[in-house]
């Protein structure tokens, strides 16, 4: 039998804005759920590393954290559920048809209509009897999902060695492992800078960061940035630490192949042009042990289409946003949004955000009325709107091109998955599959372990240009009945999945 906790608001996701709509939402009196993967709060950006020989992650918050959310770790409205993934969710007009046994307790609800969360542990399973709960109800809901690097396919992108800044960087901050010693750090983004920098500090020879946007329009938009100095300060220090590791910071270049036989052992660097298509000629091969990649983030947004939100599409980019008001307070009632999935824009962004969040769930649930509401969120509404326009300043210097499309050779695996090859997909378009569900019905493309959050995003922009549509006709693969791989026994135990997508 189920067994269930109940409380004011669940809050999915513990990095800068899940913490931030935690604490909003606790210091006003509710008590919070504060449900996240990881096995301590901190995100990926206060990634907490283990501790030296514990067998398990530690349970204790990055010594980088800002003292003001490790509140969130003692708060006594806070319950922090570490190793937790919510793998389906129901909104209040089904939530009644979910039956549970109350086992574990009661934070605060009050028997009005529910939100339920089914949750399971790290591995997929349903927490233990004497672990923790299975099903969570609440009466607000805030998503703080974050976003997933977008990968772009090119040969050899398969080859062990060959990973993602982002996993560069969590193995480093997590684990102080680097996966390489002599490595390419490339693609485009303010993500680059801080890899390579923590890359060379701890002893990897970084042959170069490879951005592959040209250096003029960016400098041409640079002076915009001039009145955020804290922001050019830190990217002084990334330059400054690059140079004395003598690491070069190639614009108009990109990796477009990897070589190597059972591991990457060299790479391409092409030249590009504005659209990121490789120039005439062969390329430049170099000796490389491993090559981290990163073009960019896409909102998770599995979660907030299971609750019914809306969101909207992100010009220029495979990638959709959740739709929000002013208060964060999405399409659907009861449940607000705070961070990357209501749209890429850093830390800064994703904490402001998360204390209006949790500041509006508390409203939501009538703890505060509008006029306190407005006075505590004042200050915060101000910091925001400045870091959401450094935020949009820098989005404009990485602007997401086309021409990698022509990097893929027809062998070039899509879906690492399913290994399905690039040449699959102009023939799935070129056979009639108009979108990317009908792609990926033909294909398999999406349809592996990942559930397409590898392939999804560029995926839909090969079938968009293949198909000459708008990214948002051929549609995306972030609609997902079960939002986490999961076991059998969790399903089974919470009832099964009904024909309308979600347990019963």
């Amino acid at each position: 039998m189920s067994t269930a906790i109940r409380a004011d608001v669940a809050v999915v996701g513990a990095g800068p804005a899940g913490m931030a709509a935690a604490l909003a939402a606790a210091d006003l009196g509710c008590q919070v759920v504060l449900v996240d993967s990881g096995p301590a709060t901190g995100g990926q950006i206060y990634r907490a590393p283990m501790a030296a020989g514990a067998a398990d992650a530690p349970r204790v918050s990055s010594p980088k954290m800002p003292r003001r959310l490790r509140r969130a770790t003692a708060h006594e409205g806070i319950h922090h559920l570490p190793e937790t993934t919510v793998w389906q969710a129901t909104a209040p007009d089904r939530a009644a048809e979910t039956g549970g046994e109350d086992r574990t307790g009661d934070l605060g609800g009050t028997g009005a209509p529910e939100f339920v969360l089914w949750l399971a542990d790290g591995a997929g399973r349903a927490p233990a009897a004497n672990a923790g709960p299975d099903l969570l109800r609440v009466r607000a809901v805030v998503i703080a999902t974050g976003a997933t690097e977008i990968t772009v396919p090119f040969p050899g992108w398969d080859l062990p060695g060959v990973t993602t800044a982002g996993a560069a960087q969590a193995l480093l901050k997590a684990h102080g492992v680097v996966a390489g010693h002599r490595v390419l750090v490339a693609g485009s983004g303010p993500l680059l800078l801080p890899t390579a920098t923590a890359l060379a500090a701890a002893g990897v020879r970084v042959l170069a960061v490879l951005e592959a946007n040209p250096a003029g329009p960016a400098a041409a938009r640079a002076a915009a940035l001039a009145p955020f100095t804290e922001k050019v300060a830190e990217a002084a220090g990334y330059a400054k630490v690059l140079a004395r590791h003598r690491v070069p910071v190639l614009t108009g270049r990109a990796v477009t192949a990897c070589h190597g036989a059972g591991q990457v052992q060299r790479a391409t660097i092409s030249r590009l042009t504005r659209d990121w298509r490789p120039m005439p000629g062969p390329g430049r091969e170099v000796a490389v042990d491993a090559v981290h990649t990163s073009f960019g983030c896409c909102p998770a947004l599995d979660l907030s289409r299971l609750l019914g939100c809306a969101d909207v599409p992100q010009p220029g980019r495979p990638a959709a946003a959740v739709w929000h008001d002013g208060d964060l307070a999405t399409s659907a009632p009861g449940v607000f949004a705070a961070g990357e999935t209501t749209g890429v824009a850093g830390a800064d962004v994703a904490e402001l955000e998360g204390y209006i969040a949790g500041a509006a769930a508390a409203r939501f649930l009538g703890r505060i009325d509008a006029v306190t509401f407005g006075k505590r969120t004042a200050r915060v509404r101000a910091g925001l709107t400045r870091a959401r326009r450094f935020a949009r300043v820098l989005d404009g210097l990485y602007p997401f091109q086309t021409g990698w499309l022509d990097w893929p050779a027809p062998d070039t695996v899509m879906c690492r998955c399913e290994e399905v090859p690039w040449s699959a997909i102009g023939e799935a378009v070129a056979g009639g599959a108009r979108d990317v569900r009908a792609v990926k019905g033909v294909t398999r493309c999406g349809m592996g372990y990942c559930q397409g959050r590898v392939c999804g995003p560029v995926l839909q922009q090969a079938v968009a240009t293949a198909a000459g549509r708008s990214l948002t006709e051929v549609g995306d693969l972030q609609s997902r009945p079960v939002v986490t791989p999961v076991a059998l026994a969790a399903i089974a135990a919470s009832g099964g999945l009904s024909g309308s997508g979600g347990p019963t």
